[in-house]
């Protein structure tokens, strides 16, 4: 059994392991929360090009697109559980979704903005941007100062959405010492949160001009991570009080600062957004594109209009960023110079020390040919 290697991004990028030649190559994905030990779901193809002047691979991704086939592997993989179906049909749109999530939040994928008032940003040169839990971890903030280049962005982050990705740690942790259970695929939804959310708050720190959206210790002490329920049947949050508390944090917000116009809440939460319509405060709507509307695949590189230049990928940062949606990642070449060579990343290797959590490492770990998974 080959020796994993716990490496940085920049130190995968660099490494032998990391060096992925031209080649049709399978992306796939197993996690212990909800596949029987040793199954790895199909998530596309990857077809890898020739490198670029500076040593980058240029690639193209095709994910599998269709729910049927998805739900054909969930059914298979718990083909021996109750309601497999009904199981198979709720895990595939999760892993729809957060590809779709995963494909914005590297740049592959623009979404389309809903603005209200978006002629105040224009004119003014400025806005001030209060992102919720659901925009801290997809990255649309990233494509929205691409959009909006000459314009001096503000970022607040609420501090009832820091507590929520604190919550949301613990949860995720509960439900991984459980082990195999199939109705654990939702946690596919969570994990961004808690593994993604904190990376992008560092970004958005280095960034933009920041601060935290304090709340009154009268209205904090309604916060609530949960809705009810007891132990491991307790399900995170998603609407409701929380939601209530940006709301009039933003409220109160404009008020101290007298603020009437420029001030928006970023959210892709439709019902956040819509509530927030109905009492007046601006908002920012990231529309998510859907896989179909890919049907030749995503490719690593695109133009952006705004910018006037080619944003790029590299495929090292599009595994890491899978990795910590799906847990672990390998990527296996089926046709090419490399054909049986495989790679696998792992986020919760039992070795993972704080600083390893600080610095973002992951388990990285070269396989050849002779694999004993089942693919589905």
């Amino acid at each position: 059994m080959p020796t994993p290697a716990i490496l940085s991004l920049d130190e995968f990028q660099s490494s032998f392991v990391g060096h992925f030649l031209p080649g049709h190559w399978i992306l796939e994905y197993h996690d212990r929360t909800h596949l029987p030990k040793d199954v790895y779901i199909s998530l596309g193809e990857v077809e890898i090009w020739e490198h670029t002047s500076q040593g980058d691979a240029l690639f193209q991704f095709r994910p599998r697109s269709s729910d049927q086939e998805l739900e054909r592997s969930f059914s298979e993989a718990w083909k021996q559980e109750k309601d497999k179906d009904k199981k198979a049909e709720r895990a595939a749109e999760f892993v729809l979704d957060q590809l779709s999530e995963s494909m914005i939040r590297l740049g592959l994928v623009r979404p389309i903005f809903e603005i209200d008032h978006s002629h105040f940003i224009t004119e003014r040169k400025f806005a001030i941007i209060v992102l919720d839990t659901s925009a801290l971890r997809d990255g649309t903030i990233r494509h929205l100062r691409e959009q909006f280049q000459n314009v001096q962005l503000w970022a607040i982050i609420p501090t009832v959405s820091l507590m929520e990705i604190g919550e949301r740690v613990a949860y995720m942790t509960s439900k991984d010492r459980e082990g195999y259970k199939p109705k654990n695929n939702a946690l596919i939804r969570f994990r961004p949160q808690v593994t993604l959310a904190p990376q992008e708050v560092k970004w958005i720190r280095d960034n933009f001009p920041t601060e935290t959206l304090e709340l009154a210790p009268e209205l904090l002490r309604t916060f609530q991570g949960y809705e009810k329920g007891t132990g491991s049947d307790r399900q995170p949050d998603r609407v409701s009080i929380n939601d209530r508390l940006i709301l009039e944090g933003i409220k109160d917000l404009r008020r101290q600062r007298n603020l009437p116009e420029g001030v928006y809440l970023m959210s892709g939460d439709k019902d956040m957004s819509r509530l927030a319509r109905l009492e007046g405060i601006y908002t920012i709507y990231p529309a998510a594109p859907t896989l179909q509307e890919f049907p030749d695949g995503i490719c690593s590189v695109r133009y952006s209009l705004e910018a006037r230049t080619y944003v790029f990928c590299s495929i090292h940062r599009f595994l890491w960023d899978l990795t910590h949606v799906f847990s672990r990642i390998r990527l296996q070449c089926l046709e090419g110079l490399q054909a049986g060579r495989a790679v696998e990343l792992f986020y919760y290797f039992p070795t993972k020390l704080v600083n390893d959590w600080m610095v973002d490492k992951l388990e990285v770990t070269g396989l050849g040919s002779g694999l004993t998974t089942n693919l589905i």
